[in-house]
């Protein structure tokens, strides 16, 4: 469902998330506002955190506009190598750890490096291909490890981190350079709001 706020304001879509333990608040690149409700969340309550939380969605969403959109001088190469070698990667790591894959893509995420859906389809960024390995792999591996525990629970995380000794270096490269990837600045402050 979709609610149009009066005048100048960009829409806000509120998304009802069966895994969310609480209600989030995510300001996309466009302007959008994007609640996510917990399963047993309600309406008003969402209506009533974003009434309290004004402040913070206007400093966001002036801050993304201020942000150019930063585009790759070498893109559409980048992509075609992306599409070439990231599938091939990942398969690989997936038949190493004995874990279904039903479908691969590469996108032009905007915030993410890589999705898992409960079918077992996992997306990966096209900027993965600029990232040094061990980030790539990790993200790799944090994906397949969504095909046991669809969720960021302590157990999923017991998953990656008996797959990949370095994920908190590579988690921390990604919140520091990999941002520049994508508003080609430094990084900036937060994104998310939650209740």
């Amino acid at each position: 469902m979709q609610l149009d706020l009066p005048l100048r304001v960009a829409p806000t879509v509120f998304v009802r998330h069966r895994w969310a333990r609480r209600y989030i608040l995510r300001v996309l690149d466009d302007g959008t506002l994007r609640v996510t409700l917990p399963r047993w969340g309600s309406k008003r309550e969402a209506l009533a955190f974003v009434e309290t939380s004004q402040a913070w969605i206007e400093r966001q969403r002036e801050s993304r506009l201020a942000k150019p959109s930063v585009v790759h001088p070498e893109e559409p190469a980048l992509r075609q190598q992306a599409l070439r070698e990231l599938p091939p990667a990942l398969r690989v790591l997936a038949a190493a750890h004995s874990i279904t894959v039903t479908r691969i893509s590469v996108r032009n995420q905007r915030s993410r490096w890589g999705a898992c859906s409960a079918s077992g389809a996992i997306t990966l960024n096209w900027r993965l291909i600029l990232v040094p390995e061990f980030v790539r792999e990790y993200v790799m591996l944090h994906e397949l490890m969504h095909r046991r525990e669809l969720n960021h629970s302590e157990r999923f995380w017991r998953h990656v981190r008996a797959v990949c000794p370095r994920h908190q270096e590579a988690r921390r490269w990604l919140l520091t350079e990999g941002q520049r990837l994508f508003t080609g600045s430094a990084p900036g402050g937060a994104c998310e709001e939650t209740s």
